[in-house]
């Protein structure tokens, strides 16, 4: 009798040892199901799993070195973030996917003899410590919701190879293009050949940096050519898909919400775009050459020199804060701040941000080397950077991006800028069809 007792106990405990067993691994089992599930869902709605279906019988979406590229002159990887248009260039092994910005959002001067991530350009595309660093990563909407840290080749280039790159940098979240994407992609005879000049992040053994003409042709630079900068971005794997087929008039959208930065701003009759966002008010550019009685305005810099003075007469500074001004009916919503109106040489090695740091108070101004230029369609027009100190010629922005001076005499295109309260922008959802606009 009591060996049939410790029998049933032993049974009993057992049989608890396996209802529990059950219970906790069915317990996970039903749990990682689920999940497993979940992230299914997740995956079937991410941007990345919506590109490859929707291209699964483009014949220019293509394995090229073991990675999906958009090849050739394909017209369907348009891809809107942050108010701005990219060009989705690949889908990476985790599913990010790489892009590059569908024109120059800058022209800059790399710096001579530097690698890419010595250069004032990785400086102005990523935060650092110094002052006036990462103006387009601070820019950007909700960085760390959407993207990824960007993979930055580092691999030193003679020639053209569009070998897999071997040494990389993945410690920024903007980077340039490499020479091996470009030529993956097609080079000259891709999409990415868009009339402009630009630089790229791999240099030579003799730390000239590579960069691509407006025809298309990869050569070196010793970087102090002021040239277009087309920033390369990672988005996330996991980033949902909003809406879009990929088309330039229906670019694939990611962003639940949209940031200030990019956004188009319609005062009376006048369509302007948010080009900086400060604490308390935003910076906007003419989304258009200034105009008088429907035709384009052409004036001179000034009759002294590169200094913006809006109280010398015969000059724009004077022109555009007298007459302009007086002309808009929204002209007491405008207020007075500081500009930059430095100076742009070989003396500082072309940083952008000596040029930035030099600043005059105005209402309307200009743009100045250093800034985010949006409308790429804008071109032949003063910036407020001149050459030199008070010199007599000012750099101008042109549509190869590859930009020079032009003297202050002569008469040219006019994209003025002005600086708003953001409290005033109550109505619009910031788009080119609703525009923000002012009660």
């Amino acid at each position: 009798m009591k060996k049939l007792s410790i029998q049933k106990v032993f049974c009993f405990i057992s049989f608890l040892f396996i209802l529990s067993c059950c219970i906790f691994y069915g317990t996970r089992f039903l749990k990682l199901y689920s999940e497993n599930k979940k992230i299914m869902v997740e995956e079937e709605n991410s941007l990345v799993s919506i590109v490859r279906e929707n291209n699964s019988d483009n014949e220019n979406f293509e394995i090229v070195n073991g990675k999906n590229y958009f090849t050739n002159n394909d017209d369907s990887n348009y891809l809107e973030y942050s108010n701005i248009l990219w060009r989705i260039i690949k889908i990476n092994p985790d599913n990010s996917i790489t892009a590059i910005s569908d024109y120059s959002l800058t022209s800059l001067a790399a710096g001579k003899d530097k690698t890419y991530l010595e250069s004032h350009l990785h400086k102005w595309l990523n935060t650092t410590s110094e002052d006036y660093s990462g103006i387009l990563e601070k820019s950007l909407n909700n960085v760390e919701t959407y993207l990824q840290k960007s993979t930055t080749c580092k691999d030193i280039y003679n020639e053209l190879t569009n070998n897999p790159c071997k040494e990389e940098y993945s410690d920024s979240y903007l980077t340039l293009l490499s020479i091996s994407d470009y030529l993956n992609v097609g080079s000259k005879d891709s999409y990415l050949n868009n009339d402009e000049y630009f630089y790229l992040s791999n240099n030579n053994e003799e730390t000239k940096i590579w960069y691509i003409s407006n025809e298309g042709k990869a050569s070196l630079s010793d970087g102090t050519d002021i040239i277009g900068i087309r920033p390369i971005i990672t988005i996330k794997g996991n980033v949902d898909y909003l809406s879009g087929n990929g088309k330039k008039d229906n670019p694939y959208k990611i962003e639940k919400e949209s940031g200030l930065f990019g956004s188009y701003v319609k005062l009376d009759n006048d369509i302007w775009r948010i080009y900086q966002v400060n604490d308390n008010e935003v910076r906007l550019m003419l989304n258009n050459y200034l105009q008088v009685n429907g035709t384009n305005l052409t004036y001179q810099y000034s009759a002294n020199n590169s200094y913006y003075n809006d109280y010398s007469k015969n000059s724009i500074a004077y022109y555009l804060n007298h007459t302009f001004l007086d002309s808009l009916s929204y002209k007491d919503k405008i207020k007075e701040v500081y500009w930059s109106n430095g100076y742009y040489n070989s003396n500082t090695d072309y940083d952008y941000t000596n040029s930035l740091k030099d600043e005059i108070n105005s209402k309307v101004a200009l743009m100045s080397i250093g800034n985010i230029f949006l409308n790429s369609e804008l071109t032949n027009y003063y910036t407020m950077t001149g050459s030199n100190t008070k010199g007599s010629s000012i750099y101008t922005i042109q549509n190869s991006k590859k930009n020079y001076t032009k003297q202050i005499s002569q008469a040219i295109n006019v994209v003025p800028t002005i600086s708003i309260e953001k409290e005033l922008l109550v109505k619009g959802n910031g788009t080119y069809d609703s525009p923000y606009e002012m009660e």
